[in-house]
């Protein structure tokens, strides 16, 4: 697809959209009891209360997981209405953090949480307002902010990243086309929609498909399990660390003709596991929040690295790679061509796929020599009785400059573990500090959550 073609496509799918010229959307289910007939209904409960504050567009903070309102914030906000706040996460932490910017004013909330005296509060419900479709207009171009993402919960330095219309609603609109989601389709998620991969799959594309979403965002493995069987399911939107818990599990009488899976690199054997047990294909999406989607591979076709999106433009020049996208945020600096700088290593393969290497800040010297922290992972990892494991380099104040400290998550010990190490990895890749848990720190993005890893070694290595 041309990408003045997906420009094309996007503002017709947002017409159609705000018009619901899809053929009985009144009454078709969306999410839980809500049709979408009331996400307009509800769209129009913000379209007529936010401006009697804001009539220049002002913001309205998303502190629910409550799929069908969010969808009703972007319907309005394609409408003219607020730019979307969207956090890291629905903490009360988050919360106060957002309390301290003058722009955030208007908040919905799920009941019962207690805002800051400097917001107001918003109640969405579609009672009062005619589920009728009252047809809306666009109200923003493309390129008008829709929504701004809190990032970098994972690392304990939450970042704000602006996403216009055609940021969100043309990748979802991709890959509606790309994977034929269509009105048939159910989807369950277990990651959250204030995520971008968990917006964009389980809110905006099906939103734009007319499909059904499960309200549950589900996180064990009999809760995924029991939830894509009893709603017969045809879509899973997972990540890696999910597909590593359902190892043991099967999906019995399902209805799934694909899962997805994002927010980091998948292990080949969790994804040969989960295809073989369900006999069902994972389509694996790489990118992130400032970038947007930049790439899928899917092992189960026989697809060993990692195909662009058609729409974007790539450049590979030794290890690094270079994105012209349509969905990048405005924020990311780009160069003079439009190009930007992915942070991560790949290797160019044949055509213009690639593999990826590692994150570029994972590769750290000590004592003099390049260590390449995944490939340390890579190799704790291949250890039987070894789950999970996670390496990072803290610096220090002399001598070294960085320590590797190695957060494992099995059943080991680090005598094991550095019998294990040797031969394996240079002496510069080994470990200084080991630690064993039963379960590494996750965000609820499914994300490591490196700041929590980061804080057990604080005492050890500061």
């Amino acid at each position: 697809m041309k990408i003045d073609a997906l420009h094309c496509l996007t503002e017709q799918a947002v017409a159609d959209l705000l018009t619901l010229k899809m053929a009985g959307a009144r009454d078709r289910p969306f999410c839980g009891k809500c049709t979408y007939g009331d996400i307009h209904a509800m769209a129009h409960v913000i379209l007529d209360r936010c401006p009697e504050i804001h009539p220049q567009r002002g913001y309205l903070a998303i502190f629910t997981m409550d799929r069908a309102v969010i969808a009703a914030a972007i319907v309005a906000a394609l409408a003219g209405g607020p730019i979307l706040i969207l956090p890291h996460d629905i903490s009360d932490g988050a919360l106060m953090n957002l309390a301290s910017d003058p722009e955030h004013t208007w908040v919905v909330t799920d009941p019962d949480r207690t805002l800051p005296d400097r917001f107001k509060e918003l109640f969405v419900t579609p009672d009062g307002h005619s589920r009728t479709p009252i047809p809306l207009n666009a109200g923003i171009d493309p390129g008008a902010p829709l929504l701004k993402l809190y990032t970098g919960g994972s690392t304990g330095t939450p970042t704000i990243w602006t996403k216009t219309v055609e940021n969100i609603m043309g990748e979802a609109l991709f890959h509606v086309g790309e994977h034929q989601i269509s009105r048939d389709d159910v989807v369950v998620a277990t990651v959250p929609p204030y995520h971008i991969y968990g917006l964009l799959f389980s809110v905006v594309a099906p939103l734009l498909a007319g499909a059904r979403v499960v309200d549950q965002t589900c996180g064990f493995p009999h809760e995924i399990v029991n939830t894509v069987t009893d709603t017969s399911a045809t879509i899973l939107v997972s990540v890696p660390a999910h597909f590593r818990a359902l190892k043991d599990h099967d999906f019995s009488g399902h209805s799934l003709r694909l899962a997805f899976s994002s927010a980091g690199v998948l292990d080949e054997a969790d994804e040969r596991n989960f295809r073989q047990r369900n006999n069902v294909f994972v389509m694996e999406v790489y990118g992130s929040t400032e970038t947007g989607g930049i790439a899928f591979r899917c092992r189960g076709r026989g697809e060993t690295f990692f195909s662009p999106f058609d729409v974007i433009e790539t450049r590979i020049a030794e290890e690094s790679l270079k994105i012209c996208s349509p969905f990048i945020s405005s924020e990311i600096s780009r160069n003079d061509a439009g190009f930007y700088l992915v942070p991560d290593r790949v290797k160019k393969c044949s055509g213009n796929r690639f593999a990826i290497l590692g994150r570029s800040d994972a590769v750290v010297k000590i004592a003099g020599l390049r260590v390449d922290l995944d490939r340390v992972g890579s190799v704790l990892k291949a250890m039987d009785g070894i789950r999970d494991a996670l390496v990072l380099a803290k610096a220090v104040p002399r001598g070294r400059a960085f320590d590797i400290c190695a957060l494992v998550e099995g059943n080991c010990t680090p005598g094991n573990i550095r019998q294990f190490l040797s031969g394996r990895l240079e002496a510069a890749g080994h470990p200084r500090w080991i630690k064993i848990v039963d379960q590494i720190p996750m965000t609820r993005s499914g994300k490591y959550d490196r700041a929590a890893v980061a804080a057990l070694f604080e005492a050890e290595v500061g």
